[in-house]
């Protein structure tokens, strides 16, 4: 890496016998290299015309200077809302170009720019345009994070994301660099209630007389068969909005719910003088884009939103199939399941037919009133392959509009262990209590096939900030549930329901809640496992970490996104829930990564971790070490001096914690599991094997089960057998590894898939009968 370059610098470049004497550019030539409206024009045309395979282009671009391509990294610094940054959509409001230019990397708050695309759209980090002001002597780029989420170059058709000759309002603008080091600079909009696309129609009414002093370029023009942005004089409003309609259902299709949204917003506004002479024509129309608006807000679960689109839409046809059958969606999203159920037999009584689509949601309502039963809880728990990195099996078709919300019996209070608060039990808990059943309220999933371009465009957490912006402005009651999360030190959490604050789009604010309530794995290309499932889910965040205490586990299935807490252990009634956020067979130094979260754990584990030196550490680790079991190879090298030898270390490693056997974690560690469960098995050494196996036991009872791929109990259930144990021993055993059954897969048939699979008939010979009726 060679020396950071600051504006101004001059230095020479040698390659073969050319020899280069280069010169960073200055603010201010940067500055109007970056506005200067030829450039803008002919870097974003260009960007468009290669981007369709954003991998190969982005290897190019190694190869080019920064300036060549205009790049606009996702934003360091994101904007946090307060109330000065509301706006009045009035001309003294309205900034230009030059206004901007002058403001180098200050939020204009209360003001907007109007301006209008002059280029083709794409997307590399962001959607990306050039744009330009009425005056149309400068242009910048224009970069929208958080906009269009699931746009994807090659596979979306960005005249349906933001079309060449789109009008726009940007809202509290700032022109800069996104981040530090070599970017360009551009007009940088993070928050996706900062865009505002409007109609020709409605610039007119806004700010009469406001005409564009420059034409569309005949360079943009030429990248495109068709405008999609551009109404002629004889086109009637119903035809505008048809063509408006057809491109949001497009968008919709393409999995762009926000973009539809945005479409159908302002087809809507060439109907609005329509509605008081209403034809059959117009009333068609409007609700179908009703409905259909309704559509995209309940894929995004915007779904109070959504019940005011299908209720406007039943108000003009009270018949309509689909608004009907998205009115129901959008209760049973809510939670209203009886007011659901009563809809839709009212409506069913109504009318003789609705289609099957109707009345298979009507089945399936009885079913959303009950807590979740075994199918559910098997398919949710059901266990990747062994020793695979690949996600769950999908869900059976349909039984993710069978899975309704649940909560069980438990209560928020004042936490006990930290300053917030946390769930309570309202009554007596045998593990394997379902608590809580819900969905993300931000989830992702990628597959294993499209894992690596997902990441070479952007992160897990930037999409999920994404979608929860996008949420929090087309549905602002959300803000209500999301704000109440933990945000970090620095930020005091939201409990205010009545304050305005709380139904507005905080992008600082929720990139916050994201970090620190982010749940999910293999978010970066080098972890193991090939797929992505992560997101965040509002019930479990209520939920307070203990290492050692923990009384219940969660697990989100993969592709679905539903998650269930469910208890490991007995909870007595008033007990605080605890869930374990880390393993706690990891070091202190792993699972200390909270304290940034402002919370220092001081449970029985942490605290014994914290008092012990330097010296007593670094000697555990090397007795564990010191062990012939070779953790790469998964093998043993077997020899009667090496095992003896191990057998006096092992010792050693118990005597440590001799004290608190059951924080004893070094005793869980492969190399000493292997040495009594596979080495002293099948030497028939039992008696050792069964000392050191209830050893590891008494450890790893403590431990959630998700955090546990084997089942400990049933090799020290084999032992117990071939030691011809009594049958009350086996029997305990039995019922250890029927609990880790039930926990881990939802079912007793997943001891078929351990090491012993015929472990149920080896208890028939001791007259213990495995599967029981209750299973």
């Amino acid at each position: 890496m060679g020396p950071k370059r600051m504006p101004g610098d001059v230095w020479v470049e040698r390659k073969g016998k050319v020899v280069k004497v280069m010169r960073c550019p200055t603010e201010e030539e940067s500055i109007n290299y970056d506005t200067t409206r030829r450039n803008v024009i002919s870097v974003m045309n260009r960007i468009h015309r290669e981007v369709i395979d954003p991998q190969k282009y982005l290897e190019q671009a190694r190869h080019r200077d920064h300036a060549d391509l205009m790049l606009l990294a996702y934003p360091d610094n994101l904007s946090s809302y307060d109330e000065n940054m509301e706006v009045e959509l009035k001309m003294e409001n309205c900034v230009s170009i030059e206004t901007l230019v002058k403001n180098v990397g200050q939020i204009l708050k209360g003001k907007f720019l109007l301006g209008r695309t002059i280029t083709p759209s794409s997307k590399l980090v962001g959607v990306d345009a050039g744009v330009e002001d009425p005056e149309g002597k400068r242009a910048m780029r224009l970069g929208l994070f958080n906009y269009s989420v699931n746009a994807k170059m090659g596979k979306s058709d960005f005249e349906a994301v933001l079309p060449l000759g789109t009008m726009l309002i940007v809202k509290n603008p700032v022109f800069k660099k996104p981040c530090d080091g070599p970017a360009s600079y551009g007009l940088i909009v993070d928050n996706p209630a900062d865009v505002e696309i409007l109609s020709p129609r409605r610039i007119e009414s806004l700010f009469p007389g406001v005409q564009w002093k420059s034409d569309l370029p005949h360079e943009s023009r030429m990248q495109l068969n068709s405008l999609l942005w551009e109404f002629s004089p004889d086109q009637s409003d119903l035809e505008i909005a048809t063509k408006l309609k057809n491109v949001g259902n497009k968008a919709f299709v393409e999995n762009r719910s926000t973009d539809a949204i945005r479409f159908y917003d302002v087809a809507l506004e060439y109907l609005s003088d329509l509605e008081e002479q209403i034809t059959p024509a117009v009333s068609t129309l409007l609700v179908d884009i009703l409905s259909n608006k309704a559509a995209a807000l309940i894929k995004l679960d915007c779904f109070n939103s959504a019940l005011i689109c299908t209720g406007k839409a039943l108000g003009i046809n009270n018949g309509h199939v689909k608004a009907i059958y998205r009115h129901a969606k959008a209760l049973i999203g809510l939670g209203r399941y009886s007011e659901g159920g009563e809809f839709l037999d009212e409506k069913l009584t109504q009318f003789s037919s609705l289609g099957d689509d109707i009345l298979r949601l009507r089945t399936i309502l009885p079913e959303l009133l009950k807590p979740p039963g075994k199918e559910i809880i098997c398919a949710l728990l059901n266990p990747r392959q062994k020793d695979s990195n690949l996600p769950q099996k999908d869900l059976p078709v349909g039984m993710v509009d069978r899975i309704a919300e649940f909560r069980g019996p438990i209560q928020l209070k004042k936490s006990k262990i930290c300053k917030g608060e946390g769930l309570f039990a309202t009554q007596d808990l045998e593990p394997g209590t379902v608590l809580l059943v819900c969905k993300p309220f931000a989830g992702l999933y990628v597959n294993p096939e499209e894992k690596k371009t997902f990441l070479d465009s952007t992160t897990p957490n930037e999409y999920l900030v994404g979608v929860m912006a996008n949420k929090i402005w087309l549905d602002p009651q959300l803000g209500r549930d999301l704000y109440a999360l933990f945000a970090g030190p620095e930020l005091k959490t939201s409990t205010d329901n009545e304050d305005p604050k709380m139904r507005k789009v905080d992008i600082a604010r929720i990139r916050q809640i994201c970090s620190f309530n982010f749940t999910g794995s293999s978010c970066s290309k080098e972890e193991n496992e090939k797929f992505i499932s992560c997101g965040v889910w509002i019930p479990a965040s209520k939920i307070n970490h203990n290492c050692i205490d923990a009384n219940v586990m969660y697990v989100h299935h993969d592709s679905s996104l539903v998650m269930m807490v469910i208890t490991f252990r007995k909870v007595k009634k008033g007990e605080e829930i605890l869930m374990s956020y880390v393993d706690a067979m990891q070091p202190l130094e792993r699972r200390d990564f909270m304290k940034s979260h402002d919370f220092i754990c001081k449970c029985r584990l942490c605290e014994l971790d914290r008092s012990e030196s330097p010296a007593l550490i670094a000697k555990r680790d090397q007795l564990v070490k010191s062990l012939a079991y070779d953790p790469d190879t998964n093998l043993y090298p077997f020899h009667p001096l090496i095992l003896g030898r191990d057998m006096v270390t092992i010792d050693k490693v118990e005597i440590l914690r001799a004290a608190s056997p059951d924080m004893n974690f070094a005793m869980t560690c492969s190399g000493i599991y292997t040495i009594a469960a596979v080495v002293l098995l099948d030497q028939r050494r039992y008696v050792e094997c069964l000392s050191i196996l209830e050893k590891v036991y008494a450890v790893i009872e403590n431990v959630p089960t998700n955090f546990m791929h084997r089942a400990h109990a049933e090799t020290i259930l084999i032992c117990c057998m071939r030691m011809g144990k009594k049958k009350a021993v086996l029997e305990k055993w039995t019922e250890e590894l029927r609990k880790y059954c039930r926990l881990y897969a939802g079912t007793l048939e997943h001891v078929r898939l351990g090491d012993y699979p015929r472990i149920p008939e080896d208890l028939k010979k001791f007259g213990i009968t495995f599967f029981t009726d209750t299973d």
